[in-house]
């Protein structure tokens, strides 16, 4: 996740599909607009080649106070950043950067957007072999340790030492998380928003996500659940009872179809079902402040209001438009087109599936693609249906299946136990070697389902920050806190702002990693 990821503002009964994550940057996101600068990384940091690539970044040292003064860097995530987006978090690059003087520079993810290692060849089978969290953690060290050097920062200890502080939601939550935990030496304190660290542990059930994803669309509007369960039942009897054509021209679907649905119904289901499901997965993202007015409560009416029990499922389709799939891009309104083009749905690369290896969804077109080799790799996500504590029908998620596409979409077999095995950020682990990260979780998010959700250890500066109304990383918002904001998520940056700001003083009188 994404998802995938932009946040919070009203979303319209404009259904948009997005990822976990709220990330990355798409045309579309609300943030700071900023210039593009370019900084030349190593293709391969585990290794002693030369070769390098230019990835794009963004900084705003309007703040800035020069040498001595916090550099925060914000994570990019599973997406590219455009200019229109500039830096993701008003509350981080305009709020927090006043406060602490702060530098502000957002590196974009390797092999998303323009930051690609081989160029167009980026994403051949071979090419993606450094296609990874190592080496994307790599690059942000190298990258925070130029821009030390260029603004006169001198060595830790020092009164020129420019700490660092790293700041991520979603999949740039555990980014984040894990630059503080693998290079302490280069980042002294991390904030992680709404990080799935469990999902990634393999220590959440896969029908948790959506599980808490329906109880918040139940919460939004009393009865969506069952009104959504129905129209779907209903969606699925039309297709068994009628022929491709008939139901897809009845459901909206633009003509003519991909060709690996028109002879399969259960391959049609199966993309159709995901499609819904990540739709819900993005509004639950975006529900927030929670109220009449946002997408998931306008949909849900929808729901619990038709007759037709077809037409708000084709309503929903039509109003998924391809550069917000897969993109929580909160605030986006798009208007409903004539046809619901699954064709532009798709991820790039061989055999692309809506139904990928996230099953929240993982966005379109390369970046897509990138997201579904991630989570093919390193980055799995127990993520399935039981439809009793949720309201889609069942369809489980099984490791063998992930294996399958997997194997023929990248020719890769998932490790999903790799990272925590060399790595160790479970809980307990967390508290033998870590210290100085906030961790912060929206209640009403499907995420919080792989989040902590108590300290990890106090002590340790190993800090839980909820937030009952919040969603999708509500507190890193791609908008200005303002008086929207409920009382809960003002008082997560009230809190963090002031741990922060003790931290950042211990790191100044040199106490290292005692935590007062």
């Amino acid at each position: 996740s994404s998802f995938r990821c932009f946040r919070c503002c009203h979303l319209s009964p404009a259904w948009i599909s997005m990822r976990v994550a709220l990330s990355l940057g798409a045309a579309l996101a609300s943030g700071t607009p900023a210039e593009p600068h370019y900084f030349e990384n190593q293709v391969d940091h585990f290794s002693t080649a030369s070769r390098t690539y230019k990835q794009r970044y963004y900084e705003d040292a309007t703040h800035f106070k020069g040498p001595g003064s916090p550099i925060f860097c914000i994570m990019g995530g599973e997406g590219g950043i455009d200019p229109s987006t500039g830096i993701f978090y008003p509350w981080v690059g305009t709020v927090l950067a006043k406060t602490f003087g702060a530098l502000v520079i957002e590196p974009e993810h390797r092999f998303y957007g323009e930051s690609l290692p081989f160029g167009n060849e980026s994403f051949t089978v071979d090419n993606l072999r450094v296609m990874n969290t190592q080496q994307a953690l790599a690059d942000a060290a190298e990258f925070i340790r130029a821009q030390q050097k260029a603004r006169g920062c001198t060595p830790r200890g020092t009164a020129g030492y420019c700490p660092v502080v790293t700041f991520g939601g979603s999949y740039p939550g555990f980014l984040s998380a894990m630059m503080r935990l693998r290079y302490s030496a280069v980042v002294d304190a991390a904030y992680s928003a709404s990080a799935p660290m469990r999902f990634y542990t393999q220590e959440v059930q896969q029908y948790d996500y959506y599980a808490i994803v329906s109880r918040s669309a139940e919460r939004a509007v009393p009865g969506c659940t069952k009104a959504v369960r129905a129209a779907l039942d209903e969606v699925l009897a039309f297709i068994r009872n009628n022929t491709i054509e008939e139901s897809t021209k009845q459901l909206g679907f633009c003509q003519p179809l991909p060709p690996y649905v028109t002879q399969d119904k259960e391959e049609l289901i199966s993309e159709l079902m995901l499609t819904v499901e990540q739709a819900f997965a993005g509004l639950n993202m975006a529900n927030y402040p929670p109220g009449p007015d946002t997408g998931m409560s306008q949909t849900c009416q929808s729901f619990v209001k038709a007759t037709d029990l077809l037409g708000p499922v084709a309503d929903l389709l039509k109003s998924q438009t391809p550069s917000l799939a897969g993109k929580a891009v909160f605030g986006a309104v798009g208007a409903p087109a004539s046809c619901f083009d699954l064709e532009s749905f798709r991820p790039a690369g061989k055999d692309g599936r809506v139904r990928c290896g996230d099953w929240s969804g993982c966005g379109s077109g390369h970046d897509g693609e990138m997201w579904d080799y991630q989570t093919c790799s390193f980055e799995v996500e127990h993520i399935g249906l039981d439809g009793k504590t949720d309201m889609f029908p069942p369809h489980p998620w099984t490791l063998d299946w992930l294996k399958d596409h997997c194997l023929n979409r990248f020719d890769v077999r998932p490790a999903p136990y790799e990272l925590q095995q060399n790595w160790g950020f479970s809980r307990e682990d967390l508290k033998a070697t870590a210290t100085k990260i906030i961790f912060t979780n929206g209640l009403n998010d499907g995420w919080s389902a792989g989040g902590f959700l108590t300290d990890v250890d106090a002590s340790r500066g190993l800090i839980t920050l909820n937030m009952p109304n919040g969603a999708h990383h509500s507190d890193l918002s791609h908008n200005l806190p303002s008086d929207k904001d409920t009382p809960d998520v003002a008082a997560a940056r009230a809190n963090a702002t002031v741990i922060l700001r003790q931290w950042l003083s211990e790191i100044k009188t040199d106490l290292g990693d005692v935590v007062v």
